[in-house]
């Protein structure tokens, strides 16, 4: 069964758990049996001082005793020479054994009856000796006679023989526990190095088989990912060629509508020759413009390749060079200027923008110089925040407050319409002399592009 990322770090945070309690073990025995070792050091000095100081108060109260003895028996004084110091060593070590056996009701009756049984040997010992100066044998041999200085030495070693009994007994007792407690520490060491190891093991294991799965799967992710980039860039292809396709396709319809639209421009125009009747040229030459307006829109298309957005400042240039040809041949006198910034826009919009145009100047080429010569001004700027402004100027008669449209009207209404479909109004301003019509129209796209 697969491994999954959250079982393994379970696994791993478990193991290492269980390691890090196994390690704590083995930490806080070590701990322990230090303590314990320091306790039994302590505990083997204290004892191993009793003892010394119990066999040398023995000791002292045997010399002192000897020494009584060879002064009795020989009333040498010379005997007497370690009486004295054996008297303070025995003194001493009593003292010493008061400070080290441990305070409970037995020691401490031990130790009053050892120190009424001391002070009682040296008082005899003493008093023979006093005797045996003054040369009173015979009461130094009644007191022998009543084998009170053997009850008392007798009764003395007993107590000796308890105190170092038992001070061997608190070092075998010592020695045994660290025994044991040696035994104990191998055997948590031994349990918790297994601990350590069996856990180690298992998180390598388990590591180990998760990378080899996630190598795995890494592996069949990077063979997927290689199939889906053949099959993306198979699409891609396959996409990119549908699109030359539609393209192209495009490119054809825009070429077909713009043969169509010069077609339509040249049967408008042997219509208008036939024509006798001015008004009739008139108004077939202003349709032959739109037509035109409309129709360069779809050349600039096939030409450029372009679909989706037209170029303003090379498509109204161009339509305003025809302009300038085409009215210039009907209105002598007047000059047609303008000043165009590179502006896309879209398709759709550039055509009503064209006609709009087309409109304007047509109207300030017929209008504006009646009687005299002038200037025409186009001016297309861009402006802030994705906006545009189109100016179309002269320097003419002006246009009345109020009065009616000259000739039909039609102009006028298809600037309204055309003005409506780009969202502004058209704007005419008094200019002294001549008028100014002012249109500001947003460049941004009125559609989302497709995605490729």
């Amino acid at each position: 069964m697969p491994m999954s990322s959250r079982y393994i770090v379970r696994f791993t945070s478990a193991a290492l758990l269980v390691g890090f309690l196994a390690l704590t073990a083995i930490v806080a025995m070590n701990f322990w049996l230090g303590e314990r070792a320091q306790s039994y050091f302590d505990d083997a000095i204290a004892a191993r001082d009793t003892r010394i100081a119990a066999v040398e108060l023995r000791n002292a109260m045997q010399t002192a005793e000897a020494s009584q003895r060879g002064f009795i028996i020989t009333g040498n004084e010379i005997y007497l020479a370690p009486y004295q110091s054996a008297k303070t060593q025995a003194q001493r070590r009593l003292l010493a054994l008061e400070t080290l056996l441990p305070a409970s009701p037995d020691s401490a009756a031990t130790l009053q009856r050892l120190s009424t049984i001391i002070s009682s040997k040296f008082d005899e010992l003493d008093h023979t000796i006093e005797l045996k100066r003054s040369q009173r044998d015979d009461e130094v041999l009644a007191i022998f006679r009543t084998n009170k200085g053997k009850a008392l030495t007798d009764e003395a070693n007993v107590f000796f023989a308890g105190i170092i009994g038992r001070a061997d007994d608190r070092l075998t007792a010592g020695v045994d526990e660290q025994r044991t407690n040696t035994g104990l520490l191998r055997l948590v060491s031994a349990i918790g190095a297994l601990v350590i190891v069996a856990v180690v093991s298992g998180a390598a294991y388990g590591v180990a088989r998760y990378t080899r799965e996630l190598r795995g799967t890494r592996d069949e992710v990077n063979t997927l990912n290689r199939d889906l980039e053949r099959r993306v860039a198979a699409r891609t292809a396959d996409l990119a060629q549908a699109r030359d396709r539609a393209e192209l396709l495009l490119s054809e319809v825009n070429h077909r509508v713009a043969n169509s639209l010069a077609l339509v421009s040249s049967l408008v125009n042997l219509q208008s020759k036939a024509v006798n009747d001015s008004g009739a040229k008139d108004a077939l030459a202003e349709t032959q413009d739109r037509i035109f307006a409309i129709s360069l829109v779809h050349k600039r298309l096939y030409g450029t390749g372009g679909v989706g957005s037209v170029s303003l400042d090379e498509y109204l240039s161009g339509l305003l060079d025809h302009l300038r040809t085409s009215l210039r041949s009907q209105v002598h006198g007047v000059n047609l200027s303008y000043a165009i910034d590179p502006i896309e826009l879209e398709t759709d919009i550039s055509i009503n923008l064209g006609v709009v145009v087309t409109e304007l100047v047509t109207n300030a080429f017929k209008y504006a110089y009646p009687d005299t010569v002038g200037e025409i001004r186009v001016r297309l700027e861009k402006l802030p925040d994705q906006q545009a402004e189109l100016v179309v100027e002269d320097d003419g008669v002006g246009r009345a407050e109020g009065a009616p449209a000259k000739g039909t009207g039609v102009g006028s209404r298809i600037v309204n319409a055309m003005c409506v479909s780009l969202g502004a109004k058209i704007d005419y301003q008094k200019r002294h002399p001549g008028t100014a019509a002012r249109l500001v129209f947003s460049t941004k796209p009125r559609r989302t592009a497709p995605a490729q």
